[in-house]
């Protein structure tokens, strides 16, 4: 596997946005005690359907398999309304010396993407949102986040509630004694890996347990560290962010930095990707089954 900033999506910005859970009324008599961690999930979904703008600055650092370390700095800006859009821009460093960076933006147009990568070079490329469709409807189908060109799923829960949903299917989480992080009032989740995972879930975690902290005034997840003994082996954490604010179109433009932009279907490479899941979610819906875009 390449070295890209697909480590980055890996286990910060695309774990799956899950759907909201259904409201419920007062408790009925014999029900089980509601979940802490399932309150908090809520209260954080809450909070982003509320939100209309955010600019969120977030850094990485994981340990790879090959014992190569990678640290990350990105700043993602959302915005809700008649024309949501959301911009991402990262730079990632190996332990090795080895540089690179990324940059998209969603648009109801599609998506426009700069990628500059040690092995493969710079490509700056657009995809139109017929594909974009089609690779979201691919995701649903292989239940799959990290298809060539999706939009980011981190814009869709930007407060974090869809990292936290996803730790809870491979964590036993519950909420720690501590209620502050660095003088901020929050929640502590913590919890131990779950017995008896697939060990070929391509999400397996590596760490054999999580911390998580929830601020409590924006229920906003600030910090996320998974450990194998007393050893960090990822961490992500939000350096600043703000809510409200009034983003302007330029936000939303991705710098090519000199390339000429390329429909994507121009780039070989990532076309070729695109077409084979799209193939592969086709074969496994059924014989009837097509992509959104081809069907009559």
């Amino acid at each position: 596997m390449k070295r890209t900033a697909v480590v980055f999506w890996s286990f910060a910005v695309s774990l799956l946005a899950q759907s909201p859970a259904a409201a419920s009324g007062e408790p009925q008599a014999g029900a089980p005690k509601a979940d802490p961690v399932e309150a908090i999930v809520v209260s954080m979904r809450k909070a982003e359907s509320a939100l209309t703008s955010l600019r969120l600055v977030m850094t990485t650092r994981g340990e790879l398999p090959s014992e190569l370390v990678v640290t990350t700095r990105g700043t993602l800006h959302v915005l809700r309304g008649t024309q949501p859009s959301s911009h991402m821009a990262l730079e990632y460093t190996f332990s090795d010396g080895i540089r690179g960076r990324a940059e998209s933006a969603s648009t109801p147009e599609g998506i426009v993407l700069y990628e500059n990568d040690p092995a493969d070079g710079e490509v700056y490329l657009k995809i139109e949102n017929k594909i974009v469709a089609d690779l979201a409807w691919a995701g649903g189908v292989l239940q799959r986040a990290d298809l060539p060109g999706m939009a980011d799923r981190r814009a869709e829960s930007p407060l974090g509630s869809g990292m936290l949903a996803e730790l809870r299917r491979h964590y036993d989480l519950k909420v720690d004694a501590r209620t502050e992080r660095g003088g901020e009032v929050g929640s502590w989740i913590v919890g131990a890996r779950k017995p008896g995972l697939d060990v070929q879930d391509p999400d397996l975690p590596v760490g054999d347990r999580v911390e998580v902290f929830v601020r409590a005034k924006d229920h906003a997840l600030l910090e996320l560290k998974e450990l194998q003994g007393q050893k960090v082996v990822q961490q992500v954490a939000v350096e600043s962010l703000e809510l409200g604010l009034d983003l302007p179109a330029k936000v939303f433009v991705v710098d090519g930095r000199g390339q000429r932009l390329r429909d994507v279907q121009q780039h070989l490479p990532m076309w070729e990707q695109i077409e084979q899941v799209l193939k592969q979610a086709e074969a496994k819906g059924g014989d009837d089954v097509v992509r959104p875009s081809r069907r009559k």
